[in-house]
């Protein structure tokens, strides 16, 4: 056996092993993070409204789920002053944590879609001061 280690192709979402370590694979616009098929599938329903709630409790799914609602909420409520205002006035009782992250960790799934859904409703875009 040789001492150099074996370096594994990556294809796609085929042969990506479930392991903690992060993944990096290169391409054309350069490194990228990569994730596994199951954590894709979560993202694409979310992103076309698919709630954490209306996953089966217990399985994979329904956890990684609750996990990139809870990731996108922090991330709103740090893109904006309104938003965390907003997230402010509407957790009066997580406030004494002063990280954002526990804070929401401690949420229960259905308050955090609630919340992070309003944000996004509100969200209002940027208009060019051109004409």
């Amino acid at each position: 056996m040789s001492n150099k280690k074996s370096k594994k192709i990556i294809d796609g979402f085929r042969d990506i092993p479930k392991t903690d370590k992060t993944i990096w694979s290169t391409d054309q616009f350069g490194k990228r993070k990569v994730i596994d098929l199951e954590t894709f599938t979560v993202i694409s329903k979310i992103d076309n409204g698919i709630l954490a709630t209306e996953f089966k409790k217990g399985t994979e799914l329904r956890k990684s789920a609750e996990k990139e609602y809870k990731r996108r909420l922090e991330l709103q409520v740090k893109s904006s002053v309104s938003a965390k205002r907003y997230f402010r006035n509407k957790t009066r009782r997580y406030r004494r944590s002063r990280n954002l992250n526990k804070t929401i960790k401690k949420m229960p799934i259905k308050k955090v879609q609630k919340i992070y859904l309003k944000l996004l409703h509100d969200q209002k875009t940027k208009k060019s001061s051109k004409k």
